[in-house]
């Protein structure tokens, strides 16, 4: 009797973890209650609160553009669209996810026109990039998953932390820039001018950066960092990984 009730808990425990979710699987029997996404391809215009940061736990695609007012556009599954949460937490975030489990997502597009952003998360395998240069005083930009993040930028602060497998293109101009590598996914910032660079490698991932004024390196895991500019270094490397100048 005690093995069964336990059996059931964890079954109960287990429905509940997907609840919310975005998942891929085999489910022909329903076992995980999980909903099919069909229905044509539709497109609609999404009413929400103003947010300033997004975060996308899923495999969808978010396209960005600086404009002067909020607009965020769906284009997918008509049976996502009736799933899709559009609560924006009260630090001003809005996670890009259902309510309920969902399975078989396949082109599921979220553009968003947006005066303002200090934060982009990426926690699954979706992809986040930018049509235009978007301006903003501090950014944060999290990969935890293994998804891509490709976006223009003009900034004061932008910190990047990267502890997944996904990599990373940015492009533009920034004053500082710190950013931390923990996972294997791969940073590409040639093409993002900054006058003052962090860099720390913990994980496998390498790092391509350009630097004008300074430049700080420390090196523990087998990652390398390749540099561009002229700038004054420090550098401090206890792991396999190297420091390269590309100029």
């Amino acid at each position: 009797m005690k093995t069964t009730n336990f059996l059931l808990s964890v079954l109960i425990l287990g429905s509940l973890s997907l609840s919310g979710c975005f998942i891929d699987i085999d489910d022909d029997d329903g076992i995980f209650g999980c909903i099919n996404a069909d229905g044509p391809i539709t497109t609609a215009e999404l009413e929400l609160d103003p947010f300033e940061s997004i975060e996308l736990p899923m495999s969808a695609r978010v396209i960005l553009t600086q404009g002067a007012e909020q607009e965020v556009t769906f284009e997918g599954k008509s049976d996502i669209l009736d799933e899709l949460n559009l609560n924006v937490r009260s630090d001003g975030t809005w996670i890009i996810r259902t309510d309920d489990c969902v399975r078989d997502v396949d082109d599921l597009t979220f553009f968003i026109t947006t005066p303002y952003l200090d934060g982009i998360t990426l926690t699954g395998s979706g992809h986040i990039s930018s049509t235009n240069t978007l301006l903003t005083n501090d950014l944060e930009i999290r990969s935890t998953g293994s998804g891509e993040i490709d976006l223009a930028l003009e900034a004061d602060d932008v910190e990047v932390d990267m502890t997944g497998s996904g990599d990373i293109y940015l492009e533009g101009t920034a004053d500082e820039l710190d950013l931390h590598i923990t996972g294997s996914g791969d940073f590409e910032g040639f093409n993002l001018a900054c006058n003052r660079v962090d860099v720390r490698v913990t994980g496998s991932g390498d790092a391509e950066v350009t630097a004008n004024d300074e430049l700080r390196v420390r090196i523990t895991g087998s990652g390398d960092v390749s540099y561009r500019g002229r700038p004054t270094i420090e550098v401090s490397i206890s792991g396999s990984g190297d420091l390269i100048d590309a100029n």
